[in-house]
């Protein structure tokens, strides 16, 4: 019987649609593409801080020669192209730096961390988690369970938040009584045990409304749909949608079996779940995020992957004169028109072998370093530019005539200033947005290998939330800024706050149990135990035993006239005294 977590790995198989023709080997990637034809081989911006010139490293030398004005260029009329000119673009009235990530509700300056934090994970999510976890924990008849309350479930998230600061190879050695590995502060939280049985039984959604995998209306992320959509809503309202945003996959480690699970070998990390991520392109604030189950058979009229993941991420930017940038794998002359209609503008690389490109994009011609070619189709300006190797940019935010100086590290470590296409030193400055977030989640992560397939996931989300937070709390407090680091620890005590679930009780105070156990034919009197006691919830019944074995808390061994007692439920040694009232609970 298959499921998620036993179907066998679906690969990337879809991408947007390419031009039949034989120009594989075109240059369309800002580093490599003629050796590389992945979805990521552009990452020039990586090199670009958003806050200073762009600066990019030099890999074959600096050539003096530039040339990035074609106007008048004898090669202009090498090609001839009815719907590409060479008119000017009409550039948008709109400044793309003026807005900044800020929260939309307003924060005094006394608020901490965990009130930020509190705006991702409300009440409304920590009953969901509740409600769901007790659900599953009685329809697994999980032993020993007693139902889960908000302050724990809240305490049991601070401390995965707490582990990811201090991280261990496994969860268990928190409680070490090995000085080496223990941790007080998340020990003194909540029993190991306790945590593991929450950590087992954490759940997000009804298994008993879940439909067989042959209907129709199946979702593969019926386990964690419920927080997704809460989650996405979340991101969107709690922040002020800014006018500069970057779309990019980003990638969740899973090596287990799932049948989204995908397999990219040219990434750092190979195995695990696409995320689709829209992202403030200065801070790496993620507004939107969707995960990539597989191949979409559903009938999409002949749209592309590319251009469905981006205009999906754009819904809600319609008519809002937001500018998006995104890569080559997303990029068509269709979706930028699409989203021109729309009121979004766009700036990105672009293959070469796509389809209504100009005729000089498929050009196998000789360009000295810093030359450029360009032309304009309606609203989307197309740029051809050489650096170290061949870069095509479309945009419709940004004249392809327009060059600036941008300051390029040569091969000697020296700084020389190139002529560049604004486009391109746009595309730099704006494309690391989901790479900033990416970066920001991977410190301190809470997420540890798991055999549920969803798991992951869940550890994706709180650690968005955490670094979602983190900017936010940085952009109301720029006066005082603090750390990641910082920020998490702050969270980890704040939830925690001062709570303990760890049940302690008196050496003898409450302590008492039946007078007589019968053994067999004999009423047998239990030795130093009280006559007149009461039994508490959660306590122990100790029963006679006649084999020799150590006290668990005295450490002393039992002899022939000395009476010895052991749990009858956990099988813990206890003798009469002085221990006998010092029962543990569970």
């Amino acid at each position: 019987m298959s499921s998620d977590d036993e179907s066998n790995d679906n690969l990337e198989d879809s991408e947007d649609d390419e031009c039949d023709d034989n120009a594989a080997t075109a240059t369309s990637s800002l580093i490599d593409v003629e050796t590389s034809d992945t979805d990521d081989d552009d990452i020039l911006y990586q090199l670009a801080d958003p806050d200073s010139p762009v600066d990019w490293s030099d890999q074959e030398g600096s050539d003096s020669s530039s040339n990035a004005d074609d106007e008048g260029e004898g090669s202009d009329s090498q090609w001839d192209d009815p719907e590409w000119h060479k008119n000017p673009l009409s550039i948008p009235r709109v400044q793309f730096d003026d807005v900044d990530v800020l929260p939309l509700t307003a924060f005094v300056d006394t608020d901490g961390p965990f009130d930020f934090f509190e705006k991702f994970l409300p009440a409304d999510v920590i009953k969901l988690l509740v409600e769901q976890t007790n659900l599953y924990a009685q329809q697994q008849q999980t032993r020993h369970w007693h139902d889960v309350t908000n302050d724990e479930m809240k305490c049991f998230l601070g401390t995965l938040l707490g582990m990811g600061v201090h991280r261990l190879p496994k969860f268990k050695l928190y409680w070490s009584s090995d000085p080496f590995f223990r941790v007080q502060g998340i020990a003194d939280v909540m029993p190991r045990n306790r945590f593991m049985k929450l950590l087992n039984n954490i759940h997000v959604s009804d298994n008993s409304t879940a439909v067989p995998r042959s209907d129709p209306a199946f979702d593969k992320l019926r386990k964690i749909r419920p927080l997704l959509t809460i989650m996405n809503s979340l991101f969107q309202k709690n922040a002020v949608s800014t006018y500069s945003q970057s779309i990019d996959e980003a990638m969740i480690l899973f090596k287990g079996r799932s049948s989204i699970r995908q397999y990219m070998p040219l990434k750092p990390t190979k195995r695990g779940y696409k995320v689709w991520v829209r992202a403030d392109s200065k801070s790496g604030y993620v507004y939107q995020f969707d995960i990539y189950t597989g191949k979409d058979d559903s009938g999409a009229g002949g749209v592309g992957l590319g251009d469905r993941v981006v205009k999906s991420l754009t819904e809600t930017l319609h008519f809002t004169n937001t500018h998006v940038t995104f890569d080559n794998f997303f990029s068509s002359v269709p979706l930028l028109d699409y989203l021109r209609t729309k009121d979004i503008f766009a700036t990105c690389t672009v293959r070469s072998n796509r389809c209504n490109l100009p005729v000089i994009a498929r050009m196998n011609e000789t360009m000295a370093r810093s030359e450029s070619k360009w032309c304009t189709r309606n609203s989307i300006g197309y740029v051809k530019w050489k650096d170290t190797k061949v870069v095509h940019v479309m945009s419709t935010a940004f004249s392809p005539n327009v060059t600036l100086n941008v300051k390029r590290t040569q091969k000697d470590g020296t700084s020389a200033f190139v002529e560049c296409p604004q486009p391109v030193a746009q595309y730099t400055k704006r494309m690391g947005g989901v790479d900033r977030f990416d970066r920001s989640r991977g410190h301190y992560s809470i997420s540890r290998k798991a055999k549920r397939w969803w798991i992951r996931i869940f550890y994706f989300l709180i650690d968005t939330a955490v670094v979602n937070a983190f900017i936010l709390y940085q952009s109301v407090h720029p006066e005082n800024p603090t750390t990641l680091l910082a920020f998490r620890i702050d969270l980890f005590r704040r939830m925690v706050c001062g709570h303990s679930f760890r049940r302690r009780r008196s050496a003898l105070e409450g302590s008492a149990f039946v007078k007589y156990r019968v053994d067999g034919k004999k009423r047998m009197k239990m030795k130093g135990v009280p006559d007149t006691i009461r039994l508490q919830p959660g306590d122990h019944f100790p029963v006679q035993t006649s084999t020799f074995r150590r006290c668990r808390l005295c450490s002393s061994r039992t002899r022939n006239k000395r009476s010895k007692y052991i749990c009858a439920q956990c099988n813990v040694s206890l003798c009469v005294a002085p221990c006998f009232g010092i029962f543990h609970k569970h």
